[in-house]
């Protein structure tokens, strides 16, 4: 997702904006790349104080997305205009009570594709007001996390009404898209369904301990000290084929083993990456593997950093190459929210489909760029992996993939270079750069076993690929 219309790169400046009153009529600090870092950047790398920096920026992004939802609600007038400004109040008496809580409602990575929706929602231009908003959500989180005497309405979705933040209420048997009404003070809050039906939440001190219909996020490794959490009653961008589902105690236990070894392994042997998902990862939302299949997925959002969606992988090592790949698109994302990579960065869609040795399908450039910077640390990745590795097949397995990425890496980054017209100056040295560190990872000597088996594979997709797509594609 690209900056939204309306929206200014930001030339620089220090960090640290959070909601305020003052903040309805000034802008955030701005944040700044300066060569080093996007240099550090672009070759995968910049360390846990860089992806720090970009999380700040992401974050005075979102209170951009509260002022341009500010200034198109006021644009409607009459009750949106009300409305709108009365959930920002919320928001603004939140962080007066408690600061660093409503700044972690609000950094959390679900709120962001929230923000975004109500913005588009108040862009429709017809007459009369829109439905109700995703920043209602939002501002209840805020309002119950800090105890606020307040009342909300709110939309039923399942499982029930989600506090993006903090958890769920679970709500069986309302339907989808009733009205509801959440009254919290400092002593917890209610949530009543109109139909009789009255839900209590606890008070703010107690919101991470489970009870009768509420559900809390949990911790995703083992013990009070997680850095990041195991989100898996909201799925916001996840289908709705796939909507959320609460983890039973067993899958819970499988959830944190997989993940407390993912992290050991990497603060073992891949002490910056592990540095960077420490500064980083907020969330993992897990999602049922599709159809019953035994491979499985991931993904994130360009307006959900730090947060990954994935299905569980059946080892340690597995989901650590998944947090390193998934990680890397947070950065990538963090970065061209701020600097223009793309000579069209709107402009994700239309123009040229090219060949992505990951995908079946052909690849606008945003994604195959995406691509080519996720798959180039997943070769470093398997790289370093296999040093560590003392079963032979084993280690012939990351050698196979350190060969297979870091080639693809290599021959997409070639395509980007090749069309001149498709990056700006900025965008041409920050591939410039990845091709760099890809010509470092490529002079890694492999086994000659592992280079052929993952060549196989290379032309084994090709082919399948220019099957599948043989009418009607463009690019590369």
């Amino acid at each position: 997702m690209t900056l939204l219309p309306g929206f200014a790169k930001a030339p620089g400046a220090a960090p640290g904006a959070d909601l305020s009153p003052e903040h309805a009529t000034v802008a955030p600090p701005r944040h700044r790349l300066d060569g080093r870092l996007l240099a550090a950047l672009a070759r995968g790398g910049g360390g846990a104080a860089t992806v720090r920096l970009l999380r700040e920026s992401e974050y005075s992004r979102r209170l951009l997305l509260l002022r341009a939802t500010l200034d198109r609600a006021g644009e409607h007038g009459g009750e949106t205009a009300r409305g709108v400004n009365r959930l920002f109040g919320v928001l603004t008496d939140a962080w007066r009570t408690a600061p660093d809580v409503t700044r972690r409602i609000v950094g959390h990575p679900s709120v962001g594709p929230r923000l975004v929706t109500t913005w588009r929602a108040l862009d429709d231009s017809s007459p009369g007001a829109p439905g109700p908003l995703p920043l209602a959500s939002v501002a209840a989180a805020a309002a119950t996390a800090t105890g606020l005497d307040v009342s909300i309405g709110l939309t039923a979705a399942p499982p029930g009404v989600v506090l993006p933040g903090l958890g769920a209420v679970r709500l069986p048997d309302t339907a989808p898209g009733s009205a509801l009404l959440l009254r919290g003070d400092r002593t917890g809050g209610v949530l009543d369904t109109g139909t009789g039906l009255r839900v209590g939440l606890p008070h703010a001190a107690a919101l991470g301990a489970e009870r009768p219909g509420w559900w809390p996020l949990r911790g995703a490794t083992p013990g009070p000290r997680t850095s990041f959490l195991l989100d898996d009653v909201d799925q916001i961008v996840v289908a709705a084929a796939e909507r959320p589902y609460r983890l039973p105690e067993d899958e819970l236990r499988l959830w944190r083993t997989t993940a407390a070894g993912a992290m050991r392994l990497l603060r073992a042997r891949h002490a910056d990456y592990a540095a960077e998902l420490d500064a980083g990862l907020r969330t993992l939302t897990p999602v049922p593997l599709a159809g019953g299949s035994s491979a499985g997925h991931s993904g994130s959002a360009a307006e959900m950093f730090g947060g990954v969606t994935l299905s569980r992988p059946l080892h340690a090592r597995d989901l650590a190459e998944t947090l390193v790949h998934e990680m890397q698109h947070s950065k990538l994302a963090a970065v061209m929210h701020l600097v223009d990579l793309l000579a069209e960065p709107g402009a994700q869609e239309p123009g040229a489909r090219y060949y992505a040795p990951w995908r079946d399908d052909p690849r606008p450039l945003y994604g195959l760029l995406h691509g080519t910077y996720a798959f180039m640390s997943v070769a470093r990745f398997w790289s370093r992996e296999a040093a560590f590795l003392s079963d032979p097949a084993e280690r012939h397995r990351a050698h196979v993939r350190c060969a297979r990425w870091r080639e693809a890496a290599s021959e997409t980054k070639e395509a980007m270079l090749a069309d001149r017209s498709a990056l700006t100056g900025t965008g041409r040295r920050f591939v410039a750069a990845m091709g760099k560190a890809l010509a470092e990872l490529r002079t890694v000597p492999l086994p000659e076993s592992a280079v052929r088996e993952a060549r196989s594979q290379a032309e084994d997709h090709r082919a399948r690929w220019a099957e599948r797509n043989r009418a009607g594609t463009t690019g590369n």
